[in-house]
Order: structure tokens, then C-alpha cells, then sequence
């Protein structure tokens, strides 16, 4: 089938700036034949997006991005055609929403400690209905005038060695493949560039890892080559989205990457081929 897709988006429930309604609509004026939502670490903008998206003639596809952690480096796995109501995966959202409060407050303490004026008050305004991280932390900086904007906030104080940083989700890869896995999902690398261990994906394929992502506002004509050898070699299914933010992520806009839809036929095949596991 024709048509064009975009496997990656955020709404204003995790790390976005946009509605789910606006982000359909988005998608919809792009011409998108199918679009997933993956927030972090939360579900919420589905059951909103779905009515949205059967108005708009556009194929909503459960998806999620899950936080997961090797050592000091972060591991996004995104997670498709997922039961959101299993209640392993409920759990384990459950908690990870419990450890990004914990997070942020410990972030706000360092950064009171290093003299920089921030509340969690400011983060939670910031944050509004979102899954609170990092990125709600730099615009609370912003509004306060600590720093210009927030590639700034983030060089400056949140990243590794600044005096707000703090480590994300302790998590081990292999335990949110087995989670998305149970979900009856078909787990996906996002963002491999970001990565920085190409060797790591052979062990996540050996844990249950299914796809990668091939295509990525990140990822240039020679990430797209070598992760798509990547994903042949290892005979991984491939996906692709924009990772839009709205304005969180400047210069990415709806439709700045397009992917065949037999993308989405490819997450479908390997779903129907690998039952879900455990529980």
C-alpha cells in the first residue's frame, strides 16, 4: 500500500509542547497516511489522538518510548502495536513516573545548592500534563533568565558534569524489551546515533531487541546507510519518524521525515510472526 508514515512523535504528555489533537492535525495536513505517538514513558495521548485521527482519515498506531540506561548512557526502545492496559507494562510505568519525580527533585536540590534561583514548582508549570524530565527543567531555567535558551541550560548545567545532572532511568535494556515484549509490542532502537555503541545492538537483538530505527531527523545519509546494514544484517524490522517535539525541538518540524508505509506492514508482519512473551 501507498502513503507515507512518521513513526516518532511527542505530544504535550511527555516532552512536547503540542496537543495530541495538534499533532494529528499536523500530520494530517503533511499527508501522512500513518503517524505513531510516542511519548515517554506514558500513554495518556492515545485514547485522545484516536478520535482526532479517525476524523482525519489517519491510521494512529500505539506506540510509546520507553527509558532505559547501560552504564552512564541513555537507551531509548520505542515500543509498537502494544497492549497499553497490560499490567506488567502499567506497573512499570507507574514506577518510572515515581523515579522521574524523585529525579527531578533531586536535580532542583543540586541546582539550588550551585546558587541557580529554581523551584519544582517552575518544572511541574512547565511540564503541565507531560511526563516530567530534562527538558521541562531547561525551559524552567530559561523562564527564570539563568540561561538564553535551552541547548544552553542544557550544556551549561544538564548535562553529564553539570551541577543539575542526574543520571536517568537505571533500567537495564533487556528488562524493557522483556516488558513490550509481554505488552505483545514489537520493541525498536530509537535514535541509534545517539547511541553511541553500535556494538550494543547485537546484544539488545540476543535480548529480544525486533527493529531499528533506520530513519531519523538526527541521523544523516550515512547514519541512515549504516544503520539500515545494521538492521539487514541482523535481520531487523526498520522504522523511521521525525522525533517532532513542536517547539522543544526547533527545526524539526511535521514531515521532515516521511517513510513508506510499508513500514508499518513490516512492525504488523513481525508482530503476527512472534506471539506476545511471558506476562
Amino acid at each position: 500500500m501507498s502513503g507515507t508514515a512518521d513513526l516518532h512523535m511527542h505530544t504535550r504528555y511527555s516532552d512536547g509542547t503540542d496537543t495530541p489533537e495538534r499533532v494529528v492535525e499536523l500530520a494530517a495536513q503533511a499527508g501522512h497516511r500513518a503517524i505513531a505517538i510516542t511519548d515517554h514513558d506514558n500513554t495518556e495521548a492515545m485514547a485522545i489522538a484516536r478520535a482526532c485521527a479517525e476524523r482525519a482519515g489517519l491510521e494512529l498506531i500505539p506506540g510509546i518510548e520507553m527509558s532505559a540506561a547501560v552504564g552512564q548512557a541513555e537507551v531509548h526502545m520505542l515500543g509498537f502495536l502494544m497492549d497499553f492496559a497490560h499490567p506488567g507494562l502499567r506497573q512499570h510505568l507507574r514506577e518510572q513516573q515515581a523515579r522521574r519525580l524523585r529525579r527531578i527533585d533531586r536535580m532542583v536540590e543540586q541546582l539550588q545548592a550551585a546558587g541557580v534561583a529554581i523551584t519544582v514548582a517552575d518544572v511541574m508549570a512547565k511540564a503541565g500534563d507531560g511526563t516530567m524530565g530534562r527538558p521541562h527543567v531547561a525551559q524552567a531555567l530559561v523562564a527564570r533568565g539563568h540561561v538564553k535558551d535551552v541547548p544552553e541550560a542544557f550544556s551549561k548545567y544538564l548535562s553529564p558534569g553539570g551541577p543539575g545532572f542526574i543520571p536517568g532511568s537505571t533500567v537495564a535494556p533487556k528488562d524493557v524489551l522483556r516488558i513490550i515484549l509481554a505488552a505483545g509490542g514489537v520493541p525498536v532502537l530509537a535514535h541509534p546515533i545517539y547511541l553511541k555503541n553500535d556494538a550494543l545492538i547485537d546484544e539488545f537483538v540476543r535480548d529480544g531487541l525486533a527493529g531499528v530505527e533506520v530513519y531519523h531527523s538526527g541521523h544523516g545519509p550515512q547514519e541512515i546507510s549504516r544503520y539500515g546494514a545494521i538492521a539487514q544484517r541482523l535481520g531487523l524490522v526498520v522504522t523511521g519518524g521525525s522525533d517532532y517535539h513542536g517547539r522543544a525541538k526547533e527545526g524539526v518540524a511535521v514531515g521532515a521525515v516521511k517513510v513508506p508505509y510499508e513500514l508499518v506492514e513490516g512492525l504488523r508482519a513481525w508482530k503476527t510472526a512472534h506471539p506476545a512473551r511471558g506476562t
